[in-house]
């Protein structure tokens, strides 16, 4: 995957950014915790000139495709360095900065999608008992301008096409994914997409949303209690396909329970009722899926 980058310095100059560029970015623009802001700043001060090098090739795929479509191939950061894809995106900052201002993107917006950053640089001390970003790529999509968080979900530019669908992505720390909060997000996203991306889109009714999540997953229903907030969320789409055979282990270890997917089922937590709805389930063979779907308007009186 490595090879496929562009080579360092093919786009346009690196501009690596220092320790002060890094703590600032991260406390003041991510909402980072200061101990990761700490680590990030190690961190930097560690990379070796090859690490240093497979971050300008990282930075040249950003600078190459600003406003492209869904998130970057980029390959996995391993040890000893496993905040080095956050480099490159603090860098591309900037030039994430320079598209929104010109598509007309309020700065208060461009912060808020950068709050996703601290918030996985949270989980990933959850799981692994250090800071690390092992999903770096999925910011890629931030910082090329065609991921966007609207209230409370996540709007992404993915898909084929003249007119490529709108991904749906909902973060852990966004609060109740209530009905209202979901159509008062889907509200600003009709309005917003066609705004910013005239090119793609000519207005609202050019707008399809899709969803790949275990939200999606219609045995929660049989599980969770009426109150609960998903099954109302899932109930939204129309489903396309069987989901995934190979289950949403991944998923769920992940975000339900903040641990990596070897963790042993006995090992996992049972402190909220999403956790101990998922884990009976478990417990009685239900073969958990990510499933896909349309966002069905209609439903929310759209």
């Amino acid at each position: 995957m490595t090879q496929d980058l562009p080579l360092s310095g093919a786009v346009k100059p690196y501009p690596e950014p220092d320790a002060a560029d890094v703590r600032e970015l991260l406390l003041d623009w991510c909402g980072a915790e200061p101990e990761d802001a700490d680590d990030a700043v190690k961190g930097l001060a560690a990379l070796d000139p090859l690490s240093r090098e497979l971050a300008d090739r990282l930075y040249q795929s950003i600078a190459a495709d600003m406003g492209g479509r869904k998130w970057l191939a980029w390959p996995k950061a391993t040890e000893p360095h496993p905040l080095l894809g956050l480099y490159p995106l603090l860098a591309s900052v900037p030039d994430m900065l320079a598209f929104h201002q010109g598509r007309g993107v309020e700065e208060d917006l461009s912060r808020r999608v950068l709050a996703d950053v601290g918030e996985k640089l949270r989980l990933n001390r959850r799981l692994y008992g250090r800071a690390g970003l092992d999903v770096a790529n999925w910011f890629t999509g931030h910082v090329r301008g065609v991921l966007y968080q609207l209230g409370r979900l996540q709007f992404c530019v993915e898909g084929a096409g003249p007119k490529p669908f709108v991904g749906m992505h909902i973060r852990g720390e966004g609060g109740p994914l209530t009905l209202d909060a979901v159509r008062d997000s889907v509200e600003w996203a009709l309005e917003f997409f066609p705004a910013v991306f005239p090119d793609r889109y000519s207005g609202p009714e050019d707008l399809v949303f899709k969803c790949d999540s275990w939200l999606l997953d219609p045995q929660l229903r049989d599980w969770l209690p009426e109150r609960s907030n998903i099954p109302g969320f899932g109930a939204l789409f129309d489903l396309e396909g069987p989901g995934d055979p190979k289950g949403a282990r991944n998923s769920l270890w992940r975000f339900v329970f903040a641990r990596t997917d070897d963790t042993p089922v006995e090992k996992l937590p049972r402190d909220n009722t999403l956790q101990r709805a998922v884990l009976a389930g478990i417990e009685s063979d239900v073969p958990w899926r990510n499933r896909s779907g349309r966002l069905n308007l209609a439903r929310l009186g759209l």
